[in-house]
């Protein structure tokens, strides 16, 4: 990874200049204009640039194609079956899971991918972010260009994660050309407040142009209602893109707020960037840049960030560098990068290598042609125990079990398992601990894919970790979810099956999203009691039945 770093083109939004922006649309061209803009501008993305942008950046861009060719479907295929409320209440859901989304608020036709979730606990209070590509067709059912859509779903709940009420969607706003392009991560600071980040996209006022940013939506009442979003940071779609935000909410501070993204720049560089609040979210600062990747040949990836913030403050933040396969070749090693800043995210220090990471699977999919990268997930210990500072950092790496695969791009298969580095000098370095649930000698299958991990530390010091596995089957295809817990920094680990049920992904489903196993998304993420008054943990993750994949969630 190259560590030139070149300053880009990118500005500030605030509240006032979004309100501007939203009464200038009014005078807007065709809304077809900003998006055949932004057609034109990704077109020149090489394949491994592009396939490793986010599943709800590429269901916009081909929503973006479908619109400006005069292709985007007119009606919802299979038709709807929404109730007549704006939200929808759960019940148990499937294999002893608490269910997040709603069936009730499904389409007729099956298919539409809930997945792609992020989970914050404050108190009594939970709130589940997920992409829903059905979602897009509830707030904009005609499926004409220039109508307010939105990619983000959320469900809320007011007893711990009991049970949630899904409200539909999360509003775009009331500006014509909005769009939520999902990448949720939700975080709170206290019961009533929660924040939601996503990627939103706006046009400029004479519709010429698309402009991208991270995007924060904020509830004060626990996540039944939400605010329009407002883009915290924005470039124009000729120029570049923004995709992959994470965001985090300092202890020591409930006001401070941090938001990475991956900054793509045509033909420049490919940055991972962050903006910070001391208000709340009211105003942010200039971007800092934690980790750049200037090749010009642009066609190597830097994006999967992932931010938290430490007891005292301090600001991590991890990511994935996918670099360019070598002439002739399809297939490359990738690698963890972990960078701090000390002074709350103004400077970061130079990125420190976590690890070579052996890409799961035949090197571009794994088994029933699931599409999922290795993006690192973040937590650090707050307590007050000797533990606290500790850093604990995951990922799924298929190093410890590759076998020759004739027909495979890289000629093996790599069984991916889920690692483990922990750092006690407060991110100066890191030791890699290895899987916290290796294989066990007497496995009799094939070998079992382990994907998509998130983490957190509770209020006790334990350390949770929850994925997606395979081995309850032989033939490595069915799906289970198990969670593995620490209660010793990691020394050891116990699992846990999330569900007494597996299921078998189905591709090609999704009428948005045609690719062979998008139906399963970019991560789920993991969370604690953000306040500490309880222990334990809460995630949600994706269980699909019958061809539908609906939002479930454990709690243990």
């Amino acid at each position: 990874m190259k560590k030139t770093v070149r300053r880009e083109s990118v500005f500030v939004l605030g509240v006032a200049a979004l309100l501007l922006t939203e009464t200038t649309h009014a005078q807007r061209n065709d809304p077809k204009l900003a998006l055949k803009k932004l057609v034109d501008s990704t077109s020149q993305l090489s394949p491994n640039v592009r396939k490793h942008l986010s599943g709800g950046l590429q269901n916009y861009l081909r929503y973006a194609s479908l619109a400006v060719s005069g292709t985007l479907p007119q009606a919802i295929p299979g038709g709807l079956s929404t109730p007549q409320t704006s939200a929808g209440q759960t019940a148990s859901g499937p294999g002893g899971t608490i269910q997040v989304s709603s069936p009730a608020m499904d389409f007729a036709k099956k298919g539409f991918t809930q997945s792609t979730t992020s989970s914050a606990w404050c108190g009594t209070s939970v709130v589940v972010g997920y992409e829903d590509t059905g979602a897009l067709f509830r707030t904009n059912p005609s499926g004409q260009s220039g109508v307010p859509m939105s990619l983000d779903g959320a469900s809320f709940s007011t007893d711990a994660g009991a049970k949630f009420t899904d409200i539909g969607f999360l509003p775009p706003g009331t500006s014509s050309p909005n769009a939520l392009l999902g990448n949720p991560v939700v975080t709170c600071s206290s019961p009533k407040h929660f924040q939601y980040a996503s990627i939103l996209n706006i046009s400029t006022a004479d519709g010429l142009d698309s402009i991208f940013g991270p995007s924060v939506s904020f509830s004060a009442d626990g996540g039944r209602t939400w605010g329009s979003p407002v883009q915290a940071v924005a470039v124009y779609a000729s120029t570049g893109l923004i995709d992959k935000p994470w965001m985090a909410v300092d202890p020591t501070d409930p006001q401070r707020l941090y938001l990475t993204y991956t900054h793509l720049v045509f033909l420049g560089c490919i940055n991972i960037e962050l903006v910070s609040s001391v208000n709340g979210g009211k105003s942010w600062s200039v971007p800092t840049i934690v980790g750049a990747d200037c090749d010009n040949s642009g066609t190597s990836m830097l994006t999967g960030s992932n931010v938290i913030v430490s007891p005292g403050g301090k600001v991590y933040v991890a990511y994935e560098f996918f670099p360019a396969p070598p002439p002739g070749t399809s297939f490359v090693n990738n690698v963890i990068y972990f960078a701090r800043s000390l002074d709350h995210g103004a400077t970061f220090g130079k990125p420190l290598k976590i690890a070579d990471v052996v890409p799961g699977g035949d090197g571009i999919e794994l088994n029933g042609h699931l599409l999922v990268d290795e993006y690192p997930q973040l937590a650090v210990d707050r307590t007050n125990k000797p533990s606290r500072g500790t850093i604990y950092l995951t990922w799924p790496d298929g190093r410890e079990k590759i076998v020759p695969n004739a027909t495979a791009p890289s000629g093996t298969y790599a069984y991916p398992g889920i690692f483990l580095a922990k750092s006690t000098t407060f991110g100066q370095s890191f030791k890699v601990l290895g899987p916290v649930s290796p294989t066990p000698k007497d496995f009799s299958g094939v070998g079992r894919d382990q994907f998509l991990p998130g983490i957190a530390v509770d209020k006790d010091g334990e350390v949770g970790v929850c994925y997606y596995d395979r081995r309850n089957d032989k033939a490595n295809l069915r799906i289970d979810r198990y969670c593995s817990v620490s209660e010793n920094q990691g020394k050891s680990w116990k699992d846990l099956r999330a569900s007494n049920l597996n299921w078998m992904p189905t591709p090609d489903l999704d009428p948005l999203d045609p690719r062979p196993g998008a139906a399963l998304g970019k991560y789920d993420a993991l969370t604690s009691e953000f306040l500490f008054n309880s222990e334990g943990f809460f995630g949600a993750f994706e269980i699909e039945i019958g061809g539908n994949p609906n939002i479930v969630a454990t709690k243990f």
